[in-house]
């Protein structure tokens, strides 16, 4: 008798290795070369690169694949060379926010430097203003009317006549600076020609303090720095939002930024947590605000007693003229 011939996978027996052969190829050859027959589930050939293509015939299948396989080939090259030169743009960027971040901290280190000087400045300014309102006080009987009358014409935190004493270009200014409109309208009042409003004097960043003009008592007294801010962005969201009725009544605001005033508005009233450009996260937006107006008032602080120093010059001048 012949022997016969074992399949390993399953036992059974075959006279010939024709049939032997035949039977893994139906049988058991997806378990071992699926890419030689078809898929067991569908029956077709399907293409191992791109894997969209299915062929009943693995010839076309072949024929198909000598096509596809340079084309993946090319396809990861391409991605290989944009991910090298997405790798290379952030290592650049990397470089020059490191050369930034170098040139910020020599910044800071400077002002820090210059700081005691500067605030030396405000305070004798601002103890000319206590002596002066001390002086008056211990000189009259009617003190308090006495002191009004020869201080100076600085208005307190929140009685700043804003609406009336911007110009309309400046009310423009304000509104087409949409995400920084807060920013731009504290620059303008509080920081530019505007001495009536030069009523917040910040000399430094680290500590907790800020100085804010007392127009009962003549001079700058110290408060909370944070508390101060929070006032001022307060009064100033309010104004932003007369001017933006001002403006849109008058038909002087286009859609556009009508749009972008309104978002920056949802944004300020969010307490969704809010990162910044540099990558900085802040509580919320409004926390993010706080920071960039204590900022600028610092970094203008220098001109706000430059400019108060003026304003008691011309004051004194026209009170020692009208006596």
């Amino acid at each position: 008798m012949t022997e016969r011939l074992l399949c390993e996978t399953c036992n059974k027996s075959y006279a010939s290795i024709f049939s032997l052969s035949n039977h893994k190829r139906i049988s058991h050859a997806d378990k071992k070369d699926n890419n030689r027959v078809k898929n067991v589930e569908d029956g077709l050939y399907h293409c191992r690169y791109c894997e969209t293509q299915s062929f009943i015939n693995s010839k076309y299948r072949w024929s198909h694949e000598q096509k596809c396989k340079p084309q993946l080939v090319d396809i990861l090259a391409e991605n290989e060379k944009i991910k090298q030169e997405n790798e290379k743009i952030k290592q650049e960027k990397d470089a020059q926010y490191k050369i930034l971040t170098q040139k910020i901290i020599k910044l800071q280190n400077k002002l820090i430097k210059n700081n005691s000087l500067t605030t030396k400045s405000f305070n004798s300014l601002n103890k000319l203003l206590m002596e002066r309102s001390y002086t008056n006080q211990s000189h009259n009987t009617n003190s308090l009317n006495t002191i009004n009358n020869n201080c100076l014409q600085i208005c307190n935190v929140g009685k700043e006549d804003i609406l009336n004493v911007l110009t309309e270009q400046q009310k423009k200014q304000i509104l087409n600076a949409r995400h920084s409109a807060l920013d731009k309208l504290v620059e303008i009042a509080h920081c530019g020609n505007y001495n009536q409003f030069k009523n917040v004097v910040i000399t430094n960043l680290k500590d907790e303090f800020a100085y804010q003009y007392d127009s009962s008592k003549g001079f700058f007294v110290t408060v909370k720095k944070n508390d101060l801010i929070a006032d001022i962005i307060e009064y100033r969201i309010y104004d932003i939002n007369d001017i933006y009725d001002e403006m849109e009544n008058g038909n002087k605001i286009n859609a556009h930024t009508k749009s972008v005033l309104k978002k920056f508005m949802e944004k300020y009233e969010s307490d969704e947590p809010f990162e910044d450009d540099n990558g900085t996260k802040h509580i919320n937006y409004k926390e993010y605000k706080k920071d960039c107006i204590k900022i600028l008032l610092y970094n203008n602080h220098e001109r706000i007693t430059k400019d108060i120093a003026t304003l008691i010059e011309e004051h004194s001048s026209t009170f020692v003229d009208s006596k």
